[in-house]
């Protein structure tokens, strides 16, 4: 039981940071094949290390099973034709 009176307690509100600007972070990219167990996998190659948030980690995709080395060869080729990199930012 808290010393105040009954009705007169004050609630804590969580703050909200002010005026804080949410920054989109973009790097250029590229996919690669690999085989991680056997099993192909795409994983992706930053150019630069211009995206703190990913520095320490790894990125990956794991692929239908049955999915050859040869087919995600091919998936890569057209994903790399598309895409030219990566665009980071936080929830809002």
């Amino acid at each position: 039981m808290s010393g105040s009176a009954p009705g007169t307690e004050t609630i804590r509100l969580m703050r909200k940071p002010y005026k804080m600007t949410l920054r989109k972070e973009r790097s250029g990219s590229r996919f690669v094949a690999r085989t991680d167990e056997g099993k192909a996998t795409i994983e992706l190659e930053l150019f630069h290390d211009t995206v703190p948030a990913l520095k320490p980690l790894s990125v990956g995709f794991e692929l239908l099973s049955g999915t050859t080395l040869e087919q995600a060869k091919k998936l890569v080729d057209a994903m790399n034709e598309r895409i030219v990199g990566i665009v980071v930012a936080p929830k809002e």
